[in-house]
């Protein structure tokens, strides 16, 4: 396999695993904060805030997280 094609591999797989991390723990994340922290008043400034902020964040991390690791295991299978 060409460097360039598990790299690519690496990169969107890397994103897709991301991304439904992301839905998945955020979606239940902010589940709970409805069902038993906040409910159906306004939210907090400062909740709102830090979900901005820590969904993008974190999908960022995951996707480099996720990324090398794809990477490094097509890269170890390359080799062999």
């Amino acid at each position: 396999m060409s460097r360039w094609v598990a790299l690519l591999l690496a990169i969107v797989g890397g994103a897709i695993a991301a991304y439904t991390t992301v839905v998945l723990v955020a979606g239940g994340l902010l589940g709970v904060g409805w069902l038993w922290v906040f409910g159906d008043d306004p939210w907090p400034s400062w909740a709102m805030v830090g979900l901005h902020l820590l969904i993008p964040i974190g999908g960022l991390i995951l996707w480099a997280l996720f990324g090398w690791i794809i990477w490094a295991r097509l890269r170890i299978h390359r080799r062999s």
